[in-house]
Order: structure tokens, then C-alpha cells, then sequence
């Protein structure tokens, strides 16, 4: 019997052939949602979706400023906002 956290009917369950000859059910670990903007809330782009160890083993952010961490139309207002407020 699987542990209790894998008895819920909600993961995903794979039938495996062993090398014995027996099949075994495996749990398929959930893959968790997009990151998300800090400002506007919207998915950030060259992220997909990744399971925990997946997340571990990291993934490469884009490597512009805020990358990974604001949406590419929140960078961008942040910005112009930036030069403005030095103009001014």
C-alpha cells in the first residue's frame, strides 16, 4: 500500500513492467504551475512547466534584467519609469 500522501485519487497513477515480469503501479509526480510575474501576476515566458526535482535540478532564466522575476511588459513600464524620474 502506498503511503498515505500518494493515496489521494487526484495523482496520477502508471502501470510499470519490472524486469520480474510483475506489474506495479508507479505515481507520476505533479508538475507544479508557471512562475509568475511579481508585478502583474501573468506567467513569465521560457519557463515551462517542471515537477519538484525538476525545480531542483534548475532551470536558466533569461538573462535580461529581472529575468525570471518580472513579466517583459512590467520590466518595461519599470523602466521607462526609471528614465522619466532621472529626467525630471
Amino acid at each position: 500500500m502506498p503511503r498515505p500522501s500518494l493515496r489521494s485519487r487526484t495523482t496520477k497513477r502508471k502501470v510499470v513492467r519490472t524486469p520480474g515480469g510483475r506489474h506495479v503501479i508507479h505515481v507520476v509526480p505533479k508538475k507544479h504551475d508557471y512562475p509568475k510575474c511579481a508585478i502583474c501576476g501573468a506567467p513569465l515566458h521560457g519557463f515551462p512547466k517542471m515537477t519538484a526535482k525538476e525545480e531542483r535540478r534548475g532551470h536558466r532564466p533569461p538573462t535580461r534584467v529581472y529575468g525570471g522575476y518580472l513579466c517583459h511588459r512590467c520590466l518595461r513600464r519599470g523602466l521607462k519609469a526609471a528614465v522619466r524620474a532621472m529626467a525630471a
